[in-house]
């Protein structure tokens, strides 16, 4: 470098730095544009690029067209494909196709199943909706079901009737009880309205008891009175105590209050 003092020194290297300032800011543009075209973005400027950058775009936009043909997207151009990509989306398609008809999906394509495989749906269609009769399900169609297949059905029905009538579930129908069913539905039925009187549940109806029952409940309901009133609790009523109880109770509150 040759030195011309120091003023004519700075005034070089600004000279230099405003010259190659300007030329940096074109070539960003172009690295920028070079993205956009390789995204497929369309503020891409082809004019702008290449011969090699121009095959690089057209590489990765064969590339984003396979992935959306492979993913079934309605975006894909098929006539962009080479024959093995075809042959690639046609058997990924089939396979997605056959999932969707195993499924039950409504966008199942039966038409374009092989014979096998259509086969095959059929049956695995078949025994879902078997399944679905005979757990009494809404999207049962019992009528691709065979005769054997519906008495099947017909005793599934039946076996969870029963069940929800032992239980006093709200799906009980009492008409489709035989009358074994219904007297053991019966006997349930008061065996449980027994328990529920015997623990003080309000579910209990006391008029369906027998004499030694309501005997027996008044009973538990004497002997659960006399522990809330010794453990002091607000469910006492003190006017059910007899002499010996009250005296306990009040012992036992004494006890309790000197604690």
């Amino acid at each position: 470098m040759i030195h011309l003092g120091k003023g004519i020194t700075y005034s070089v290297f600004a000279l230099l730095a405003a010259v190659a300032a300007p030329a940096q800011a074109p070539d960003s543009g172009k690295r920028q544009n070079l993205d956009r075209c390789m995204n497929g973005l369309s503020s891409c400027d082809l004019s702008q690029l290449s011969p090699n950058e121009l095959n690089s775009v057209a590489d990765a936009s064969r590339k984003r067209n396979f992935s959306r043909c492979m993913s079934g997207s309605f975006t894909c151009d098929p006539t962009r494909l080479s024959q093995q990509e075809s042959v690639t989306v046609e058997a990924e398609y089939q396979r997605r196709n056959v999932e969707k008809c195993l499924n039950g999906s409504p966008s199942c394509d039966p038409l374009s199943l092989p014979a096998a495989e259509l086969q095959h749906v059929r049956t695995v269609r078949h025994s879902r909706n078997l399944e679905q009769c005979l757990n009494g399900a809404a999207t049962c169609d019992p009528t691709s079901l065979s005769q054997k297949e519906q008495a099947d059905m017909r005793a599934a029905a039946k076996r969870r009737n029963v069940e929800n009538c032992l239980a006093g579930l709200p799906g009980c129908s009492p008409l489709d009880l035989s009358s074994a069913e219904a007297s053991a539905v019966q006997a349930a039925r008061h065996k449980r309205n027994l328990e529920n009187c015997m623990n003080g549940l309000s579910a209990c109806s006391p008029l369906d008891l027998t004499a030694t029952e309501i005997t027996a409940v008044s009973g538990a309901l004497h002997r659960r009175n006399v522990e809330n009133c010794t453990s002091g609790l607000v469910t006492c009523d003190p006017s059910l105590l007899n002499g010996p109880e009250a005296a306990a109770v009040a012992a036992a509150r004494q006890r309790n209050g000197n604690r």
